[in-house]
């Protein structure tokens, strides 16, 4: 099963499940155009379920039935993502070209790998640039054993999807006046970054600081040498990106909310010269009358799922 590609036509919404740390769902009625603010139907979480044919069960009726196509989002221990050359090959010679780099990078022969990719698009004027692909592998035993275990729950699988793509389309949403946007997604074990810019991924990394582990205490000098670093690699991959990319205009970083509140936007600003905004999901997304939704710890929780369902119908 290949990984859902960005602004599908045809439904109306999508329904999604992320199974990380629990199952969160949502139902999400989509934006006709960039500006337009999507409209969250329904919603439900189980924190710390464990992804199983019971669960699944309990989880489509807490959300009434799935209406939408329903997507899944696997957990980020579940997949892996390359940064690769494009090969100079025809198209229907890319999948058997992308197994072959791949084989010394993956801890599984490539032949078992699902393989899905993306082309980080050249921007105008910039020449003799390498073209670049991101590659995303999942072992194919998982993802068919994922499928069947939704076929035994009755329900219908329309797609599998990644982290990374699901908050390129927030950030695709995020009105920047043409200008790239670097999102920034704290959860417990690490930091997600992505810079989109026109809807596109052009930059992805995982930054493995845990800066709010609930089993992990930490004292206040240690915690700051956490932010020292992650600010540290925030700004290596916006200089990346400058000076790989230096006609694309850029606006500035958004933080994502957290499901504890640590400061993240304050401390960032104190370490980092660029713009720094938190991103309020309320202004990409109408809540349903009464959802706990308007809380950014319950926000945090959503992320990975309100992203993927994000999808534009033009």
């Amino acid at each position: 099963m290949s990984f859902k590609r960005l602004w599908p036509s045809g439904p109306d919404g999508f329904t999604t499940i992320d199974c990380q740390a629990g199952m969160h769902s949502v139902s999400v009625k989509s934006p006709r155009t960039v500006g337009e603010r999507a409209q969250v139907l329904r919603h439900a979480s189980m924190p710390g379920a464990v992804l199983n044919s019971d669960n699944l069960l309990l989880l489509g009726k807490r959300m009434h039935g799935m209406d939408y196509p329903l997507v899944h989002v696997l957990g980020r221990k579940e997949y892996q993502i390359f940064l690769v050359d494009k090969a100079a090959v025809k198209p229907e010679e890319m999948e058997s070209s992308l197994r072959w780099t791949l084989t010394p990078l993956l801890d599984y022969p490539s032949a078992d790998a699902n393989l899905s990719w993306m082309e980080i698009p050249q921007m105008h004027g910039v020449k003799n640039r390498t073209a670049q692909l991101y590659v995303i592998a999942a072992r194919r035993e998982l993802i068919n054993q994922r499928m069947d275990l939704f076929d035994l729950s009755h329900l219908a699988l329309s797609s599998i999807d990644i982290r990374e793509t699901g908050q390129r389309n927030l950030s695709a949403a995020i009105p920047s006046q043409d200008a790239a946007v670097c999102l920034i997604y704290a959860e417990p074990q690490g930091v997600q970054l992505t810079v989109t810019y026109k809807g596109e991924l052009y930059l992805e990394r995982y930054i493995r600081e845990a800066l709010f582990a609930d089993d992990v205490a930490t004292s206040d000098a240690v915690a700051a040498q956490k932010f020292d670093r992650v600010a540290l690699e925030v700004q290596r991959s916006i200089d990346f990106v400058r000076r790989n990319v230096s006609s694309m205009p850029f606006d500035g970083i958004y933080i994502g909310p957290t499901e504890r509140e640590i400061g993240l936007v304050e401390k960032l600003q104190t370490r980092l010269l660029t713009d720094i905004r938190a991103l309020d999901l309320g202004s990409l997304f109408d809540w349903p009358t009464g959802s706990d939704l308007h809380q950014p710890a319950v926000q945090a929780l959503y992320f990975n799922a309100l992203g993927a369902a994000l999808r534009f119908k033009e």
